[in-house]
C-alpha cells in the first residue's frame, strides 16, 4: 500500500537537512567528473514543473543538482520499488506511476505538491532514450501535471547519454550541460484551444519541441508531422 499522503507532506526539517547535505556532495562530484554545467535558471520561488528529456539513468541526479530547490519527481511503479535503489526513491518521496493507469492518487498527490508551491519533475518521454535521441512526449505523463494552472519549465540535458548511456556499467567523464527554457505559461497552454484530448496532445507537442531546442535537436513529432506532409504531397 503507497502511502500518498506522506509522499505528498512537506519532509521534516532534520529530513531537509540530510537532502541538503547529500545534494552538495553530489554536486560538487558531478562537477568535478562531469564538468557540470548548468545555463539559465528556473523561476526562483512558486510551484511549477519541470519537463526535460530523458537519455540516461542520471537525469534525476543531474537535474536535481541544477535546481536549488527539492524536486519531487514523478517515475514508474516498477522502478520505484527496486529492490536495490527503491529506498533511495522513498526517502527522495518521488511519486510513483502505475503502467497499468488508475493512477487518480498519484495524481492528486502530485497536484497537492504543487498547491504547496513546491516543484514536480516528469521527464514526458515516459522512459529513458535508448540512442539519446528525444521519443515522442506521451501525453499521459504531461496530463499529470497539465491542469495545475502552473507554468512547466523546459529542461535540455546535453551530455547524459554519452556520460551514463543505457546500459552502462560504470559512467564517462563526458561533460554535461543541463540548460533551462522560458516557462511555459499558463496562458500559453489555455490559447492552444481544442477539445481536452487535442488541448493534451498540443501541450505535449509544444514541451517536447521547447525541450528539442534546448537539446538542438529535432521534436520526434516535428520529424513525424513533416513525414507526414511530404508522403501526402506524394500521392
Amino acid at each position: 500500500m503507497i502511502d500518498y499522503d506522506r509522499l505528498s507532506t512537506p519532509p521534516p526539517r532534520w529530513d531537509n537537512v540530510l537532502f541538503w547535505a547529500f545534494r552538495a556532495s553530489l554536486k560538487l562530484l558531478l562537477k568535478i567528473y562531469f564538468r557540470l554545467e548548468v545555463q539559465g535558471a528556473p523561476p526562483a520561488g512558486g510551484g511549477y514543473v519541470l519537463a526535460a528529456n530523458h537519455s540516461s539513468f542520471a537525469d534525476p541526479l543531474l537535474l536535481g543538482c541544477s535546481v536549488p530547490r527539492r524536486v519531487i519527481y514523478l517515475m514508474t511503479e516498477t522502478v520505484w520499488r527496486s529492490a536495490r535503489a527503491g529506498w533511495f526513491f522513498r526517502w527522495n518521496r518521488t511519486i510513483p506511476l502505475s503502467a497499468r493507469g488508475g493512477n487518480r492518487e498519484a495524481l492528486r498527490a502530485a497536484r497537492e505538491v504543487l498547491k504547496q508551491q513546491r516543484v514536480v519533475g516528469i521527464f514526458p518521454e515516459g522512459g529513458v532514450s535508448r540512442d539519446g535521441e528525444l521519443m515522442l512526449g506521451s501525453p499521459g505523463a504531461v496530463s499529470l501535471v497539465l491542469s495545475g494552472g502552473l507554468p512547466i519549465v523546459p529542461v535540455g540535458i546535453v551530455g547524459a547519454a554519452q556520460a551514463l548511456p543505457a546500459g552502462a556499467g560504470m559512467p564517462r567523464p563526458t561533460k554535461v550541460v543541463v540548460r533551462f527554457g522560458a516557462p511555459i505559461t499558463p496562458e500559453e497552454l489555455d490559447a492552444l484551444g481544442g477539445d481536452r484530448r487535442a488541448r493534451l496532445q498540443n501541450a505535449t507537442t509544444l514541451i517536447m519541441q521547447r525541450i528539442a531546442a534546448l537539446t538542438g535537436q529535432q521534436a520526434r513529432e516535428d520529424v513525424l508531422a513533416a513525414a507526414d506532409k511530404q508522403a501526402a504531397a506524394d500521392v
